[in-house]
C-alpha cells in the first residue's frame, strides 16, 4: 500500500499567497508531491510584514507547509524552459495570476498540453477567466463584498462585517482542490486531461446555498441577523454572566428541552413561543425572555446544564479556548513541524482522517530550498549547472550546506 492516498501524484503550483497554496496544501496532505515555482524574490506570502512570526510570515508557515520550493526566474526565457521541461513530468499545474498571464508566458492550458497531453492546469481567479469583469484586481474582502457576503454577515444595527476569515480565498483553494480531484478521476477512466477555471466569486456566490435560492424565487432579500436566524429562533448568541454561549434549537424537542433548562416549562404552553413560527413572529419577546435567563449564570455553569438536557448548544471560544479544548487536541487538530531556521512550528492539519494512512507532516520550506534536488532528479542537471542558473539569476538556491529537514 502507498503511504498516501496521491503519492506518485506530481503538481507545480504556480500559488500565490492564499488561494492557489490552499489548493496546494490540501493535495499535498494527500500525499502529492507539490514542486512550489516561486520567483527568485519569492511568493508574496513570505512578505514577513504581514502576520509576522519570528521573522516570517505566519500565511507562508501555513500555506506553505508539505511543499517544496524551486526558485524559477519565468520572465526569463531559461527560467521558462525549465519550467516547461518540469511540466513534462508532472500531473498537475496550480496557478492563480490574473486572466491572461498564463496565456503571455505560453503556458496556459494549450501551451502545457503541447508539453503533455494529459496535463491537468487549474487557475484560480478573483472573477473568473470569462465575463465583463474577469479583469478587476481582487482580494479576499473585494470578493465577500462583491458576492453579497459582507451584505448578509454583522449586526443588523451596524455595519456590514467580513467573515473572520479569508473565505473568498479559501473557498477559492477547496472548489480548486475539489475540481482537480475531479480531473484526477476523469483522466483515469478517459485518459484526458483538462482546465478548471476557478472563481472567488463564483465559490462564494455558490456558498450563498440556500439563501441564494430563497432569493431567485421570491425576490426578498437577506438581511443581517448577526449571529441569530432568520427562519429559526432560538438560534443566536446570548451573553452570560461572562462572556457569551449559543444556542441552536432547530428542533422542536430541543425547544421543549430548553424550556425545562431555563425554569420556564410555560413557554411551552404560551401561544407565543409554542412553536418556531410563533417564536421567529415574536422574536423580541421570546429573545427577551431568553437574555434574562441567561444573564444568570457563567458559561461553564450553563454548559453543564445544556449539555445535561442535550441541548445544541456552545460557549462562544476565543482562540486559547479552541485549541486546549479536548475535543480539538483529541482529533489531532494542532499539529508541529520542525523548521529549517525557527524550529518547532505549531500548526492546523487538513481536517481530513483516512483509514489506511497518517498525513504527512512536513515544514513549509525556504526560497529555493529544493531547486538543486529537483532540477537534479527531474531534469538531470548537474549541481555545476545548476549553480550557473543561479548565478545568472534564473534559478533561486537555497544553501546546499543547510540541512533539508523537508524532504
Amino acid at each position: 500500500m502507498a503511504d498516501a492516498m496521491l503519492a506518485g501524484v506530481r503538481v507545480l503550483e504556480l500559488g500565490q499567497v492564499i488561494a492557489g497554496n490552499y489548493a496546494g496544501i490540501i493535495l499535498a496532505d494527500m500525499g502529492a508531491d507539490v514542486v512550489k515555482i516561486e520567483p527568485p524574490r519569492g511568493d508574496a506570502a513570505r512578505n514577513p510584514a504581514i502576520a509576522p512570526l519570528r521573522g516570517e510570515s505566519a500565511i507562508h508557515l501555513f500555506m506553505n507547509r508539505g511543499k517544496r520550493s524551486v526558485g524559477l526566474d519565468l520572465k526569463n526565457p531559461e527560467g521558462l524552459d525549465l519550467f516547461r521541461r518540469l511540466v513534462a513530468h508532472a500531473d498537475i499545474v496550480i496557478d492563480n495570476f490574473r486572466p491572461g498571464v498564463m496565456a503571455r508566458l505560453g503556458i496556459d492550458h494549450d501551451g502545457l498540453a503541447a508539453v503533455k497531453r494529459d496535463i491537468i492546469s487549474c487557475t484560480i481567479t478573483g472573477f473568473g477567466e470569462t465575463g465583463p469583469s474577469k479583469d478587476r484586481p481582487a482580494f479576499d474582502l473585494v470578493v465577500q463584498a462583491y458576492s453579497g457576503h459582507l451584505h448578509i454577515t454583522g449586526d443588523p444595527e451596524g455595519p456590514p462585517a467580513r467573515v473572520g476569515v479569508p473565505l473568498a480565498d479559501i473557498a477559492g483553494g477547496l472548489y480548486a482542490c475539489m475540481g482537480i480531484l475531479g480531473a484526477l478521476v476523469g483522466k483515469l477512466l478517459h485518459g484526458t486531461g483538462q482546465h478548471i477555471d476557478v472563481a472567488m466569486l463564483d465559490s462564494l456566490v455558490s456558498m450563498l446555498s440556500y439563501d441564494g435560492l430563497h432569493h431567485l424565487n421570491s425576490g426578498t432579500d437577506v438581511n443581517r441577523h448577526g449571529t441569530a436566524h432568520a427562519y429559526m429562533v432560538p438560534w443566536q448568541a446570548f451573553a452570560v454572566s461572562d462572556g457569551y454561549i449559543v444556542i441552536a434549537a432547530r428542533e422542536e424537542k430541543f425547544w421543549l428541552r430548553l424550556c425545562d433548562a431555563i425554569d420556564r416549562p410555560d413557554l411551552k404552553e404560551d401561544i407565543r413561543t409554542a412553536d418556531n413560527l410563533s417564536r421567529v413572529a415574536n422574536r423580541l419577546f421570546t429573545v427577551g425572555v431568553l437574555e434574562g435567563a441567561f444573564l444568570t449564570k457563567s458559561k461553564s455553569e450553563w454548559m453543564a446544564i445544556l449539555d445535561d438536557y442535550d441541548i445544541p448548544a456552545a460557549p462562544v471560544n476565543d482562540l486559547p479556548a479552541v485549541f486546549s479544548d479536548p475535543q480539538v487536541l483529541a482529533r489531532g487538530l494542532v499539529q508541529t513541524y520542525e523548521h529549517p531556521t525557527l524550529g518547532a512550528i505549531r500548526y492546523v492539519p487538513s481536517p481530513m482522517q483516512f483509514s489506511g494512512w497518517r498525513m504527512p507532516n512536513r515544514t513549509a520550506p525556504m526560497l529555493g530550498q529544493h531547486t538543486r534536488e529537483v532540477l537534479a532528479d527531474q531534469l538531470g542537471l548537474s549541481d555545476v549547472d545548476v549553480d550557473h542558473l543561479a548565478e545568472k539569476g534564473v534559478a533561486k538556491v537555497w544553501p546546499s550546506t543547510a540541512v533539508d529537514v523537508a524532504s
